[in-house]
């Protein structure tokens, strides 16, 4: 997959992002360098929503997911973010990032002229 994403110009799109802090990348691997679970997110003005979470079918229930959430946050907060946020759309995902302190706190209405993800 990272030939790929090499070949492809997806690192050297991202990389720029990456050098400057404009996005953060967190993961959690197993011994043998495979990641299991990832996540990012992309400060802005103090604020920044945690995003793009995912563990791997086989790495499950094992905590990593909030290993990485909680990672991320703690990341933005040691450099300067004072609010980070979560969106989800299922009361199971909800649940998930509530282990490691987030807490319901509003609702958010998305508009998009696209079809939902996944679709």
């Amino acid at each position: 997959m990272a030939e790929k994403l090499v070949a492809d110009g997806t690192v050297a799109t991202i990389r720029p992002t990456l050098l400057t802090g404009r996005k953060v990348l967190a993961a959690a691997f197993a011994p043998d360098g495979t990641p299991l679970a990832s996540g990012h997110y992309h400060p802005a003005r103090g604020i920044t929503e945690s995003g793009g979470i995912g563990t791997l079918p086989a790495a499950r229930r094992q905590g990593l997911g909030a290993a990485v959430m909680a990672a991320l946050a703690a990341h933005a907060r040691d450099h300067g973010v004072h609010t980070v946020f979560l969106a989800y759309a299922e009361a199971a995902v909800a649940r998930i990032y509530g282990r490691p302190g987030f807490r319901p706190a509003g609702t958010t209405l998305l508009i998009a002229d696209q079809p939902a993800r996944g679709q």
